[in-house]
């Protein structure tokens, strides 16, 4: 990570990526603390594994469309002046005229292209959803499923464990076995060739542990936008952390088996013709390593090679290893915070009070959390409590509402789309009415995603009930249980009690009962020591 004494600039990088389906561009701009903000994208369909001869060289045709993708791609970038860093995959690998397109490219665009093997895709693909979704620290299985190859992953941070490329994707083996015809007959085969190029992952997917289960790729997005629609009834906007359950990509895996037609797959589904006529093959190749690696869900993730390959240029071109990414939920909150003219002293107060509080109700009304689930609520209310009065960037009069608007339709990096509604949600009923648990309009919500959220709002109410003045005359809240009550101390500056502060914690009491489910008492004592939030 870049040392945090020293801002390194912005930087504007345009990431190209050329793939054995489509070539594709994010230009974003990243900066020192790690958020990175993506300006504009572009994406053209080369199908380029079809443009390999039987000799094993890129067509004429090829290789033109691929130039003239990039030149284009180039001349939308070039507002932006950005850094340029493209890389080519597999479809480019195989070709035995590859120096030959790259060189075609680098005299009509001046951009270099590298062509990055296997393991180094592997190690992008991992670097771009660590920055898609909050992993610091946490053991994954992470699986990219591209038009001529597969990536496999086993990865903490920097620390790979394990890492393979597999010459299976839904392009090359769409176009190996359904070239004539599809039938029972060509799907067994191609079924057969998957299973058999696999297995040898048996050994290793014993060896080692993983906490999440990451997939990536136009296959996995789709996957995702069925899986919304079909078995949730929704329509989903952003796939970024959505998850699906291994009996319900089992039973997606089946279906389209059964429709086997792109035709039929494209009628059933409503997907695109492109993506219908490759879908079957990507399907299967993630089914199957569902059950190699015993994998019970799937978090999808938006973000890969392109945003891998945006945050590399950026640590290469200052010389900084990535190690340890910053942490890239927080520092998204408080980038989104500063653009919306927060009061950074009073949230910050809010913040700190509400982990504290958190801390100590935890054990007490939600001793079976897990620390999967601690680990969530903090982070959520972390986020919500410094953000709750977003809002206030529209209008004062009924900010809260203006937040969960706020907070729920902004691309926050590291948060879930499911994720920003439950922290708009603790926004919205941080004040005035308490969270009902049967909220209509919000069928992507589990029952567990309604009580998180009431929980954690009745924290944000607590927390800036005690800065109401904005004084910072609360130093520390003490929680305790005494025979079925909460007993809860609130720890100020000076022997007077502030009269304000008081007041409107006193004015929470039944708020928070509700939302505990828990009968409460305050009282209250001077401060006399260090204040112990975090």
């Amino acid at each position: 990570m870049p040392n945090k004494t020293v801002e390194f600039p912005k930087l504007v990088i345009a990431s190209i990526d050329i793939g054995t389906n489509s070539a594709h561009m994010v230009i974003a701009e990243i900066d020192h603390v790690g958020e990175m903000r993506i300006i504009d994208s572009d994406k053209v369909n080369l199908r380029l594994g079809k443009a390999i001869d039987a000799n094993g060289n890129l067509s004429n045709d090829g290789i033109h469309r691929t130039v003239e993708a990039l030149r284009h791609m180039q001349q939308i970038a070039t507002t932006y002046k950005p850094v340029f860093r493209a890389v080519a995959t597999h479809a480019t690998r195989v070709a035995k005229n590859h120096k030959q397109l790259i060189q075609a490219i680098e005299n009509a665009t001046g951009i270099h292209v590298e062509l990055i093997d296997g393991i180094e895709e592997a190690r992008l693909v991992f670097l771009g959803m660590r920055y898609g979704l909050s992993l610091n620290n946490i053991p994954c299985l992470a699986v990219d499923i591209g038009g001529g190859s597969t990536e496999i992953i086993v990865a903490k941070d920097d620390q790979i464990d394990f890492v393979s490329s597999f010459k299976l994707g839904c392009v090359t083996l769409s176009d190996k076995y359904f070239s004539k015809k599809y039938g029972p007959e060509e799907l067994k085969k191609m079924r057969e060739h998957i299973t058999s190029r696999l297995a040898p992952l048996q050994n290793e997917a014993r060896r080692y542990t993983y906490q999440k289960a990451l997939a990536s790729s136009g296959t996995a997005k789709a996957l995702a936008f069925l899986h919304a629609r079909k078995f949730c009834g929704i329509e989903m906007s952003d796939p970024n952390g959505y998850i699906i359950p291994r009996d319900d990509l089992l039973k997606m895996v089946a279906d389209f088996e059964t429709y086997l037609t792109p035709q039929k797959i494209k009628e059933e589904t409503g997907l695109e013709a492109s993506r219908a006529d490759i879908i079957l093959p990507g399907a299967i190749i993630l089914g199957e390593l569902t059950k190699i690696f015993k994998v019970s869900e799937w978090v999808i993730t938006s973000f890969g090679l392109r945003e891998g390959n945006v945050a590399d240029t950026f640590y290469r071109t200052y010389g900084q290893s990535s190690a340890d990414l910053p942490d890239i939920q927080w520092n998204s909150v408080m980038q989104f915070a500063k653009r919306l003219q927060i009061n950074e002293i009073h949230a910050l107060k809010v913040k700190k009070l509400a982990l504290r509080i958190y801390d100590q109700i935890s054990p007490l009304c939600r001793p079976d959390d897990t620390k999967l689930e601690k680990d969530l609520n903090r982070k959520l209310l972390r986020a919500a409590a410094y953000l709750r009065e977003a809002g206030k960037f529209i209008s004062s009069p009924q900010y809260h509402k203006h937040s969960q608007y706020i907070i729920s339709n902004s691309r926050l990096p590291g948060f879930t789309e499911t994720e920003r509604t439950v922290m708009g949600l603790i926004a919205r009923h941080q004040r005035k009415q308490v969270l009902p648990l049967d909220l209509k309009g919000y069928d992507d919500l589990t029952p567990a995603d309604f009580k998180r959220a009431r929980f954690l709002s009745a924290i944000v109410r607590i927390a800036a009930a005690l800065d109401r003045t904005r004084q910072n005359l609360i130093h520390d809240i003490e929680i305790q249980e005494e025979e079925g009550e909460l007993i809860i101390t609130i720890v100020h500056d000076g022997e007077r009690v502030p009269d304000v502060e008081s007041l409107k914690v006193s004015m929470e009491k039944s708020n928070l009962e509700k939302s505990w489910n828990k009968q409460i008492q305050f009282r209250h004592k001077p401060f006399t020591g260090e204040f112990s939030g975090g």
